[in-house]
């Protein structure tokens, strides 16, 4: 299998001297999905952010690719790293409809990409009848699958899921877990996926 991440013992600790990440290491292979199961503050979504570059490790280095993005000489900004992330909580924004909010992180393409993208990752995720729609007047399992379309427009070489069906109702837990299964299974991403329900 072909590695695609390598983390090398990363430490993160914060101004309150709690340790969040303390010498961790691990490998991402192409087309695994790679599972972080612990219970809240253990340090899951910390590590999520590190590799994104949402938060900087105090040592160690992660490499995509071949490509250093963080070691003590470098550290590229979470916009270039290529990866999609999707937060337990949408981060969505609430004054944009779903169709801007999928489209927001690419911007810069050319328009006829961005209407190729924008139809492609709403129909894999089933939200083409959403575009208009405001946040507000979604469900929160619709809202999750906005924010999953939102990372797969920019063609991320790894999924970051942090939590994805924590906050949701029981009902739409299953609803967005399928939506992630189908993915996976059919288009062979990589994903690192963080949890605290076995």
């Amino acid at each position: 299998m072909t590695d695609i991440m390598t983390c090398t013992n990363l430490k993160k600790s914060f101004e309150n001297g709690y340790v969040a990440i303390n010498g961790l290491s691990l490998t991402l292979h192409e087309g695994e999905i790679l599972s972080i199961l612990g219970p809240s503050g253990c340090g899951k979504t910390t590590l999520l952010r590190l590799i994104a570059g949402l938060e900087i490790p105090n040592t160690g280095s992660i490499v995509l690719n071949g490509e250093t993005l963080f070691d003590n000489k470098h550290n590229v900004p979470s916009h270039k790293r290529g990866l999609g992330m999707v937060f337990q909580e949408y981060a969505l924004f609430p004054h944009l409809t779903v169709s801007k909010n999928i489209l927001f992180g690419i911007s810069q393409m050319p328009e006829k990409e961005k209407t190729e993208r924008l139809a492609y990752v709403s129909d894999i995720t089933k939200i083409n009848e959403l575009a208009e729609r405001y946040p507000s007047e979604l469900s929160g399992g619709q809202q999750q699958r906005v924010a999953i379309a939102r990372a797969l427009a920019m063609r991320p070489e790894i999924l970051l899921f942090d939590e994805p069906t924590s906050s949701l109702d029981p009902e739409m837990i299953g609803e967005v877990l399928n939506v992630i299964r189908d993915l996976i299974q059919s288009k062979k991403y990589t994903v690192l996926f963080a949890t605290h329900q076995m």
